[in-house]
């Protein structure tokens, strides 16, 4: 797979209206999303979004109503979304604000919350993975532990994190679980996965290789490599399970494999690195060698555009479950669950793919949006909430802390 080159250098959003030449049309009356823009080859195409139960679930009719009594006026949504993970069809987005794990089944079309009472009540859940067993594993930075939560969303335990502790993202490798903390320490802590206890820490604070400044997210991949987003050293690092640098990659700036603001930070089954910029608000795609490829998302409001993202999740159990968005011919290998903190749009569902060799995508009928304007550089960081352009509607600065 390539996508050097002019993939990696298109900056705007394609809304593919109608195609020429291919098998079916698509989907009637619906624009389709797709990055990078035509003629370059669409390698992710842009399905759906929802905030919370009134995207999911169907309005009651005037005999339900009259049976069943007025819906509930309290508005069931996603508050303040930052980590997500998805399995099946039912998307798990931890709620910083509403302090609970938001539950979108988009297979049932339903909408509920975990972890809001008893001894699985969440205080500050930031992160989420999901074991294939469907265990869920949500880092909780008030409680300072990993929460563990079984298949059938009911609490199981939770596993404490060494002190001194600021744990904010968390990852699985076969039977180890790794917790990211970002206080001073800024150590990664191997955990047992099914006891919870400790195996091994390595990493520190600074700017050497294996070294982090206040690093936001973690993941490991198929082959058991460590990724990590070490945000306020504008960079992301490869190494090994017990810590040894392999590479490191990124520096100040808004062009393509630089950083404003790295964040959330996913592998997929491939060993696509994916890394999500609160700054310029898109999602930048590496190979394993730390080779840029290209991005997806962008500021704005169109659909497909992205609010202050801050993480996103790479789940290959999903496809079945949104069919209904993805154009016949396009080719998926897995789904992309971004999730934003600011806009109309909070959870983003992409499709990872390609079209057949020779497909054409009629470039007439496509509407490009204005480009993602880059610049040279954006200096060092002041604070943990830098400025971000272009600002949100409202005037007001987008606050990314969790």
């Amino acid at each position: 797979m390539s996508m050097h080159g002019r993939s990696a250098n298109v900056v705007c959003l394609a809304a593919v209206v109608a195609v020429a030449g291919c098998q079916s049309a698509p989907k009637a009356g619906r624009a389709l999303v797709f990055f990078p823009a035509p003629p370059a080859a669409p390698r992710v195409q842009f399905l759906t979004w929802a905030n919370g139960a009134d995207e999911l679930e169907s309005k009651r009719g005037g005999f339900e109503t009259f049976v069943l009594g007025e819906e509930p006026t309290v508005k069931r949504a996603i508050q303040k979304p930052y980590g997500i993970a998805a399995r099946d069809g039912v998307v798990y987005v931890c709620d910083t604000k509403g302090l609970s794990l938001c539950r979108l089944d988009f297979r049932n079309r339903s909408f509920s919350v975990v972890g809001s009472s008893g001894p699985g009540r969440l205080r500050k859940p930031l992160n989420i993975v999901i074991d294939p067993l469907g265990y869920k594993f949500v880092v909780d930075s008030d409680r300072k532990q990993v929460v563990v939560f079984g298949p059938d969303d009911a609490y199981v335990t939770a596993f404490d994190v060494p002190p001194p502790c600021h744990p904010v993202d968390v990852a699985l490798y076969q039977n180890e679980l790794y917790v990211l903390d970002n206080d001073e320490s800024c150590q990664i802590v191997v955990l047992d996965r099914v006891s919870g206890k400790l195996i091994r820490q390595f990493g520190s604070s600074g700017g050497e290789p294996g070294q982090f400044k206040i690093p936001n997210a973690i993941a490991v991949s198929p082959d058991g490599f460590v990724y990590v987003s070490d945000t306020h050293n504008w960079r992301i690092q490869k190494l090994t399970r017990d810590g040894q640098p392999v590479w490191v990659k990124g520096e100040p700036g808004y062009k393509l494999g630089q950083f404003g603001r790295p964040r959330g930070i996913r592998v997929g089954p491939e060993g696509i690195v994916y890394v999500v910029d609160g700054a310029t608000e898109i999602v930048q795609m590496f190979d394993p060698e730390g080779q840029t490829l290209m991005r997806f998302g962008g500021p704005g409001e169109a659909p497909g555009a992205l609010g202050l993202p801050s993480t996103l999740a790479v789940d290959t159990t999903s496809t079945p479950y949104f069919k209904e968005y993805i154009h016949d011919a396009f080719k998926v290998e897995y789904l992309l669950f971004v999730a934003s903190q600011y806009g109309e749009r909070l959870v983003n569902v992409y499709a990872f793919g390609s079209f057949p060799p020779g497909y054409k995508l009629n470039e007439s009928e496509i509407r490009s949006l204005e480009p993602i304007p880059m610049r040279e550089g954006i200096g060092p960081v002041q604070s943990d909430v830098p400025p971000v352009e272009p600002p949100p509607g409202n005037g007001e600065q987008k606050d990314d802390s969790g």
